[in-house]
């Protein structure tokens, strides 16, 4: 039995991950992501059980890279709330710019079932946006009732806009028209 190298893992993921960002989910065959890494079928089939699951291995581990950088900015940036969600949905959108198929896939395949990482990952980023309308709430610049549920409803307006947008879509449109809708939405009346 062969032992995994995390070198041939990375030469699987890279060519993997050109491959989904170049064709549809459905077109990429694992024959053709082995060749392009120069590893033999079987040797992908160490590292992953099939193309489910390599490409959720690949979009995991970029949302989580997303998360870290997002947390990373987040931590040093001491500015209105209004401004901090603007940062969450500019990563949000060029995160989805750079995987397009990202929604697609799940919405076909449908994702990870019972995958405890994944779902603590999607809670952290859900919490993180949480964080920042409370804190917009407590110091009186947001008006939201429910932080809770409207930090849900932000990375489903990227996914709509992905999956029913129309084909020639702006990342700096789609930014500015999710920003547009949150402030005129969320930002309390002036006394």
């Amino acid at each position: 039995m062969r032992l995994p190298d995390d070198n041939k893992r990375k030469q699987i993921l890279a060519a993997a991950a050109q491959m989904f960002a170049t064709q549809a989910y459905h077109k990429v065959r694992l024959d053709d992501v082995a060749s392009a890494a120069g590893v033999g079928k079987g040797t992908l089939y160490v590292y992953f059980e099939s193309k489910e699951e390599l490409y959720f291995t690949i979009t995991y581990e970029s949302f989580e890279s997303l998360l870290a950088k997002l947390k990373e900015q987040l931590s040093a940036d001491h500015s209105c709330a209004i401004h901090r969600l603007q940062t969450v949905v500019g990563g949000l959108v060029d995160f989805n710019f750079l995987h397009p198929e990202f929604f697609e896939v799940l919405r076909t395949v449908g994702p990870p079932k019972d995958n405890d990482k994944w779902d603590a990952q999607r809670n952290e980023f859900f919490n993180l946006i949480e964080q920042i309308i409370q804190s917009g709430v407590s110091s009186g610049e947001l008006r939201d009732a429910h932080p809770s549920l409207t930090a849900r409803f932000i990375p489903g307006l990227v996914r709509s806009a992905m999956l029913f947008a129309q084909k020639n879509l702006d990342a700096s449109v789609l930014k500015q028209q999710i920003c547009t809708l949150l402030s005129t939405g969320l930002i309390a009346p002036q006394k």
